[in-house]
């Protein structure tokens, strides 16, 4: 069993001549009297094998008794005392050096107890398969003493032992060892933290240069939308009516400038979590740095010093962990530990970037998606819409080509009337002077004048020529007139086609300019300066 770290002595196992040693230095110490030898008569005693002599000789109170005094026979008996209590004292001492660790505040043992004890550290009886009787020592740390057949526990030195130095280093060494392995694990866990916030970054800025891309398209397709708008007023104010063109293009700019808005607010929420992310990169390899100080000399093999230590992930184990998989779990803070609190708080707060990364990037990406898909949709609507007004504005001037040419046709007609309708008048009014007239167009030409002899003869032929004359003069005022609207009609038939054809190519131009802008090469330089020339 290894020595706790604060105890400053080492265990060490008592050997068969250490406890002869104390075995004897115990029996000596249990009998009082051992100093003398057995056999040997007490001082001040007679011997009984001899006889009583009949001589004369000193007195009877002489030869009985102590002959020594009684001081000095006290004295001898105090030395002798003293003697067998430093005895007793050294043993007691001696043996105090060697004894099984107890844990503080125990109290005393009872004689049961102690019985009880050695009974536990004797061999026990075994009967194997083949019948035969065996004694084996009992399970578990301690010393066998094969000759006495018991097995104590391990005992503890109270003093420094030659080895001592050496132990104490080894177990330096041992702490050292294990403080940098622990070490190693949170460098790992750091470094893998810090690996993953670069990933997560990398992503987080592709992600962002997506959406940067996204959003200049969507201002690229704000200034297309004006550019549009401002090349459709350059129509014939016949052209500028209302149509679904224009309902269109307000719809496009109301959603293209709310994807703007959007999409900068997704910008400024990457930015700020970016910054988020790099301060804790910093705050992961300063950490690192600190810690790494004491891993020089040992091998980083950071990613395998996860696998072994059963942690495939930096991130904290807070569920339990399944019952087929041994996980080592994560340490408690400690100021002065490996794991300190401040990288218990980077590794939280880089486990909490993670998981607020997931959510940005996905963010981000719908956002992407979604512009994209919008800014197509848009694009699709308004192509189609200017297409079709193309087809119609094309439809329309067939049919005032058509309208123009019966138009033609018919003022050609109108024409010729009104010039045969001229002849017809100055035909039924005659020559303009009457020397030129002739005898027969004359109203008093001789047969006139000689049937109106008679009385009731008169004819109405002035009047007839009157009334013809004022309703060729009708008719052909009335062709004038006609032949007049028509022409008006025509000029306006061929400024309605002009204007026509001038809608035409501007929509086509719009639609041309929209999708040369849809292109993925064209870029929001290009349609500002198209825009400011």
């Amino acid at each position: 069993m290894p020595c706790p770290v604060s105890d400053p002595f080492t265990h060490l196992r008592a050997g068969p001549r250490l406890e002869g040693t104390l075995k004897e230095m115990g029996d000596w110490a249990q009998d009082p009297g051992c100093l003398w030898q057995r056999g040997s008569p007490k001082p001040g005693g007679a011997d009984p094998s001899l006889p009583h002599s009949l001589a004369m000789g000193p007195p009877n109170e002489l030869l009985r008794g102590h002959a020594g005094p009684e001081a000095w026979r006290n004295e001898a008996k105090a030395t002798v005392r003293a003697a067998q209590q430093l005895r007793g004292r050294c043993w007691r001492e001696a043996v105090a050096q060697w004894r099984p660790p107890q844990p503080p505040g125990q109290p005393q043992e009872t004689p049961y107890e102690r019985r009880t004890r050695l009974q536990g550290w004797r061999f026990k009886l075994d009967v194997t398969a083949a019948g035969e009787m065996l004694e084996k020592p009992p399970e578990g740390p301690g010393i066998t003493l094969w000759k006495t057949k018991m097995k104590p526990p391990t005992w503890v030195s109270q003093l420094p032992l030659p080895c001592f130095r050496d132990h104490c280093a080894s177990q330096s060494n041992g702490l050292a060892a294990h403080y940098a392995s622990a070490v190693r694990l949170v460098v790992s866990r750091l470094r893998q933290a810090l690996t993953e916030l670069n990933e997560q970054a990398k992503c987080l800025n592709l992600s962002r240069q997506h959406l940067d891309a996204a959003l200049a398209k969507v201002r690229t397709a704000l200034l297309t939308n004006r550019q549009s708008a401002l090349v459709r007023g350059h129509r014939p104010p016949a052209e500028q009516a209302p149509d679904q063109v224009d309902t269109l293009l307000r719809w496009e700019r109301k959603e293209l400038q709310r994807l703007k808005v959007e999409l900068e607010g997704h910008m400024d929420m990457s930015e700020a979590h970016l910054k988020a992310l790099s301060g804790c990169r910093h705050t992961l390899g300063a950490l690192c740095q600190e810690r790494g100080q004491v891993l020089e000399l040992l091998g980083q093999p950071l990613r395998m010093v996860l696998l072994e230590a059963e942690r495939d992930s930096w991130l904290s184990l807070s569920r339990p962990s399944s019952p087929f998989v041994m996980r080592n779990p994560t340490p408690e803070a400690s100021p002065v530990g490996p794991y300190t609190p401040e990288c218990a708080v980077a590794i939280e707060e880089a486990r909490c970037l993670t998981l607020r990364s997931k959510e940005v990037l996905a963010t981000l990406r719908a956002a992407t998606a979604q512009a994209t898909a919008t800014r197509h949709q848009a694009q699709s609507a308004l192509d189609g819409s200017l297409q079709r007004k193309m087809d119609e504005t094309l439809a329309l001037k067939e049919r005032l080509y058509m309208a123009l040419g019966g138009m033609r046709s018919t003022l050609n007609r109108c024409q010729r009337f009104h010039g045969e309708l001229g002849i017809t008048q100055g035909m039924t009014m005659g020559p303009e002077s009457s020397q030129y007239l002739e005898a027969r167009e004359k109203l008093n030409r001789p047969l006139v004048r000689v049937y109106q002899h008679h009385v009731g003869t008169q004819l109405p032929e002035a009047q007839i020529l009157t009334q013809g004359s004022v309703l060729l003069e009708r008719s052909l005022q009335k062709a004038a007139a006609n032949v007049q609207q028509m022409q008006a009609t025509q000029r306006h038939l061929r400024a309605s086609i002009r204007d026509k054809q001038t809608g035409f190519h501007v929509d086509a131009s719009v639609q041309r300019l929209r999708r040369r802008r849809m292109h993925p090469r064209s870029s929001l330089g290009g349609a500002c300066q198209l825009l400011c020339s």
